[in-house]
């Protein structure tokens, strides 16, 4: 775009700029030279970014009336952003307040909005209750019940008609990537729990059943995402569209097991049901063994891994697979090799001082 010679910027606002997918997402957009960015959460941006950043709980309305002022310019929202608990317990009224409270507060502010998309995931299928269609497609009917999901969509869409906005949402699986505080994922957690059973002489032992070890798994490399969530923001025809976005292949942990395994050193070993939360509850001096001598920057093992996330990860005794026909027939190419991404990722983490 250009305005009498003079290029006109995107303004993104990354919403949970903080976490994993906003914190690529972040990275992702410095790179592109056609990009103005704001950045709003609860926490520090771990990159010491040199754009604006608000430090803003989206629980609360007036703190977001207070953040839009500064925002008038903004022209995309990404939003990252979710209200998680302790236990990795996620609220539906949460959720979908925090939509809400910042969509309301920057409709009067910011005329030059023209996109909102929100990263959603695979709960929207329901992979999380139990045995569903697969592959999951957009097109699937919702199911009955509460999803916190389903309120956040329909509080965009709402306000998307009444200002004229565009509107997209992505659905990822168990997103995967390097970041500095976001222990709530697949790679720092494994790491984690691997470090730990070395330390006390254990294989690496498979957390749950058969039944988990051999379900088919799509996963998403963060950096596939953040490429995708660009592209589905700037692509007109992406406009009031749902995406799937995952890797493209399809594994089981009875087949990454060894490699992981191996990324650490370690036998691999294969079903031994237990909760990983309770395990490692008397751990923590394990951890913080480790990190002292391998010099690691967390001396806390809850600020590299989710226990609670972890006893998530590998609940799932049933196939959770996903179509990409949608994205890729609209557009969208990207593919991710998932066990080239294990081990690139456990490189990552080990170059930022966060696993040993």
């Amino acid at each position: 775009m250009s305005d009498g010679g003079r290029k006109v910027l995107r303004k993104a606002l990354i919403v949970g700029a903080s976490g994993m997918v906003g914190s690529n997402l972040y990275a992702r957009l410095c790179k592109e030279s056609d990009w103005d960015i704001a950045t709003m959460s609860r926490r520090p941006v771990p990159q010491g970014s040199a754009h604006p950043h608000l430090f803003t709980n989206l629980l609360d309305a007036a703190a977001c009336r207070d953040a839009a002022n500064s925002l008038n310019d903004v022209t995309h929202i990404f939003f990252c952003a979710r209200a998680v608990e302790t236990n990795y317990v996620i609220k539906l009224d949460e959720n979908r307040l925090i939509v809400e409270n910042l969509l309301d507060a920057l409709a009067p502010v910011s005329k030059r909005l023209q996109h909102v998309q929100i990263v959603h995931g695979m709960k929207w299928y329901g992979s999380n209750l139990g045995p569903y269609r697969t592959p999951a497609k957009e097109s699937h009917p919702r199911l009955p019940g509460a999803n916190f999901y389903y309120e956040q969509l329909d509080a965009l869409i709402a306000r998307a008609e009444q200002y004229g906005w565009n509107w997209s949402t992505l659905r990822p699986h168990f997103i995967c990537g390097a970041a500095i505080g976001s222990p709530s994922n697949p790679i720092s957690t494994i790491g984690a729990y691997a470090a730990i059973l070395r330390e006390i002489g254990e294989p690496l032992h498979f957390p749950a059943n058969e039944a988990v070890w051999t379900a088919a798994l799509n996963f998403t490399d963060v950096s596939l995402l953040s490429k995708a969530m660009v592209w589905a923001a700037t692509e007109l025809r992406c406009a009031g569209e749902a995406f799937n976005i995952v890797n493209g292949d399809t594994f089981c942990w009875r087949d990454v097991w060894p490699l992981i395994a191996a990324q650490f050193g370690m036998a691999p070993a294969g079903p031994k049901p237990f909760g990983i939360r309770d395990f490692m509850a008397d751990k923590a001096p394990v951890w913080e063994t480790i990190a002292a001598r391998a010099g690691l920057r967390c001396h806390n093992v809850n600020d590299v891994a989710d226990w609670a996330f972890a006893d998530v990860l590998f609940a799932g005794a049933w196939d959770q697979t996903t179509s990409v026909v949608k994205a890729h027939q609209y557009g969208f190419n990207g593919m991710v090799d998932s066990e080239e991404m294990f081990g690139r990722l456990f490189a990552e983490y080990r170059a930022l001082k966060l696993l040993p």
